[in-house]
């Protein structure tokens, strides 16, 4: 059966109503949320631990054991059905071949896949974030028999069945930063969807917040970061990356400046000397 995809958002349109909504609530965040209400805060304030180098709600360790590791990386998802689900079919195969420098190389999918924010355009609710967002990577890859859609998780990450522990999982897994569209709502709905829900399609989603320390094979760390509308980190945010750099991943003290000092105008991958891949999202 053909996917009912939604089309591509008419953003050059004058008379679109989600494009008025969108309009609409981006003033409302910025009056409301904006200096008000920060939801990166609650998140700090529900942290299990004040132990920033052992805070399990947002550093994931247990891939540094692995003697590799793949990873693919994505972002602005959720537009048009067809093109999103495109990339999220390609993201899907096992491995895909393609040429560098002349010959023929064989990539293998990520075991981690990482996602840029902006999921859903123009704004972000249930129906946008279903239908341009889970809708297709789901028909690229579908997640497990057992999963229920409706199903709410409250005690991530709700291992697989047959899985003793994180670092025994095998399958792919998934971690998302929110962007500037995520935001437009307080960062409700991503939330709901990424922080509280177990799989995108096939990816594992253990996820509990809307930042994350990834500790890689051979000294590799991601940081992921949410800047919200600010354009830039809140202050606990900075604390659990600063106590992580200090005490974990060991860079210098002007690679650390920089670190926190980067231009977060663009979406960007940044590979530093230290070893270190820093990850923001567009504003």
């Amino acid at each position: 059966m053909k996917p009912d995809f939604l089309d591509m958002v008419p953003w050059y349109s004058g008379t679109s109503a989600d494009l008025f909504k969108t309009a609409f609530d981006l003033m409302v965040s910025v009056t409301l949320f904006v200096g008000r209400f920060d939801m990166r805060m609650m998140q700090a304030a529900m942290k299990s631990t004040t132990d920033e180098t052992r805070n399990d709600d947002v550093l994931y360790d247990y891939f540094n054991e692995r003697e590799d590791l793949w990873f693919d990386f994505v972002a602005d998802t959720g537009d048009g059905g067809n093109s999103s689900y495109t990339v999220a079919r390609l993201l899907a195969q096992p491995s895909i071949q393609t040429v560098i420098g002349g010959s023929m190389h064989t990539l293998p999918r990520g075991n981690l896949l990482v996602i840029g924010g902006d999921l859903a355009y123009p704004n972000p609710s249930s129906f946008t974030y279903e239908r341009r967002f889970f809708g297709p990577f789901e028909y690229a890859m579908q997640p497990p028999r057992w999963y229920k859609a409706e199903h709410i998780a409250v005690d991530k990450p709700e291992v697989p069945p047959g899985v003793s522990k994180m670092k025994k999982y095998d399958g792919p897994q998934c971690f998302i930063i929110p962007g500037n569209h995520d935001w437009f709502d307080g960062l409700h709905t991503f939330m709901r969807y990424i922080c509280h829900k177990s799989w995108l399609g096939g990816w594992f989603l253990p996820q509990k917040k809307s930042y994350f320390a990834l500790q890689l094979p051979k000294g590799w760390w991601i940081f992921g970061l949410d800047l919200a509308l600010h354009g830039d980190i809140d202050v606990y945010q900075f604390k659990f990356f600063a106590e992580l750099c200090r005490n974990k991943v060991h860079f210098s003290v002007p690679c650390l400046s920089f670190c926190f000092e980067l231009d977060f105008s663009i979406t960007s991958v940044s590979c530093f000397s230290t070893r270190s891949c820093l990850i923001t999202s567009t504003m």
